[in-house]
């Protein structure tokens, strides 16, 4: 069971992770409107081509079994980031949270922004593959197809996402965002296609791995825990300064807090199936992929907006505070994890799967707590509340490592007893 993962299968994880980071930073930042230069535009006409972009190249570069498994990845963490983040908004705050607004992360008509963005990527994408190339297609669509698939989608994609989106919004000048808006992506999208042909143009003499050859190969589980992973730290990432109370506002805790243990545990079951580097390679792709979400979340919010419909104030304080303490915490709890795991499994008291767990997960815990939320709400709160907060997380952190202790184990002997490594495709 441990075993790295195949090579060629590495660009299919790589375009994944891209395009479920692209998705999310669509929703987050949906009703951006930017001003430059007299002109007007949505954020959207720079991210739904760069989608358009990462499945242009999932259609060259991925086998039909791949490229579906990439839509149906995207659509899952559509539906899980948006209905995570609604539950975490939705939570009573804590009392004393009123009085720091503009800490939070604000985020307004979620299940619009979710239906917009979810009906525009399944009609520009997801529907179009579906009956162009059936689960039974075993030829790869030539590069022309693929052009006008990726193309004609990122331009649908993009109007669909839109008129969804601002069609019930009274927006000042709607048809002059609009027509500067497509424009923009026409021009961003004849861009990727003019790149694209003289790309072919070059290399159109290198060979293609058939799809039959890599056909039979099902895809690792281990993918999509990965692509889970890094849902559940958007969604923890969304809601970081958001602080609530549960059961019967007894006790306070951050939003971001009730959902990371999956995280954990998923870093957890890859330690103990597949091993260290692949644990290792969950914890770099996590620290890469909040990275890159941040930094093109801090460039798109630093764009001047009109006056109108300015969100910039939500976002100005927290992303550069955010950044380096989201980045640290995440390499601290996940390295340390991964390490513990794997030399407590080979050392010399050879302990036991339950202790090696309960040990890690603890050291990753406490070191999580510790860091994070000094960082990140120190001089924020007085230092009573901050001390108290992450007592309560690191007690609920605690508890969900007990609970999630036997599922752990089950999953584990299952997993060793039938081989099942992999996800077989339907």
């Amino acid at each position: 069971m441990n075993q790295s993962l195949p090579s060629q299968q590495s660009c299919f994880l790589l375009m994944t992770v891209s395009v479920i980071t692209s998705l999310i930073l669509l929703i987050n930042i949906s009703f951006k409107i930017v001003l430059i230069e007299g002109l007007m535009f949505s954020v959207n006409c720079l991210i739904c081509p760069l989608i358009s972009g990462l499945y242009l190249l999932a259609l060259r570069n991925c086998t039909i079994k791949e490229q579906r498994h990439l839509l149906n990845i995207s659509l899952l963490a559509l539906y899980v980031f948006c209905i995570g983040v609604y539950i975490l908004i939705n939570l009573p705050a804590a009392e004393y949270m009123h009085n720091n607004p503009v800490y939070q992360i604000i985020f307004e008509d979620i299940p619009k922004k979710f239906f917009a963005t979810t009906i525009a990527f399944a009609l520009s994408f997801y529907l179009p593959h579906l009956l162009f190339y059936p689960k039974a297609t075993k030829v790869l669509p030539s590069p022309k197809q693929c052009m006008l698939l990726a193309l004609l989608g990122g331009l649908s994609f993009f109007g669909l996402d839109f008129f969804l989106l601002f069609s019930g919004v009274h927006l000042h000048s709607f048809k002059h965002i609009f027509i500067d808006s497509f424009m923009i992506a026409s021009i961003i999208l004849l861009i990727i296609g003019v790149f694209y042909l003289a790309f072919l143009l070059k290399y159109q003499n290198l060979p293609i791995i058939p799809d039959l050859e890599r056909g039979r190969e099902a895809l690792p589980l281990s993918h999509y825990f990965i692509c889970v992973a890094i849902v559940i730290m958007l969604i923890c990432l969304a809601c970081e300064y958001r602080i609530v109370t549960i059961i019967n506002k007894y006790m306070v805790l951050s939003a971001s807090s009730l959902f990371f243990p999956i995280t954990l545990f998923i870093s957890t079951i890859l330690g103990e199936l597949w091993g260290y580097r692949v644990n290792l390679k969950l914890c770099l792709i996590l620290i890469a992929t909040q990275f890159t979400f941040d930094i093109l979340l801090i460039g798109i919010v630093a764009l001047p907006s009109p006056t109108f419909f300015n969100l910039n104030p939500f976002y100005n304080f927290i992303m550069l505070k955010r950044l380096p303490a989201a980045s640290l915490t995440l390499f601290v709890a996940f390295i340390s994890n991964a390490l513990l795991l794997h030399h407590l499994k080979h050392s010399k008291w050879g302990l036991h799967r339950p202790l090696r767990i309960l040990i890690a997960n603890f050291c990753s815990n406490s070191l999580l707590c510790l860091i994070d939320y000094g960082l990140l709400f120190g001089g924020i709160y007085p230092y009573d509340q901050v001390i108290s907060l992450v007592a309560n997380v690191w007690h609920y952190k605690l508890f969900m490592t007990m609970v999630f202790l036997p599922l752990i184990l089950w999953f584990c002997a299952y997993m060793e007893k039938n081989k099942a490594s992999t996800l077989q495709y339907d």
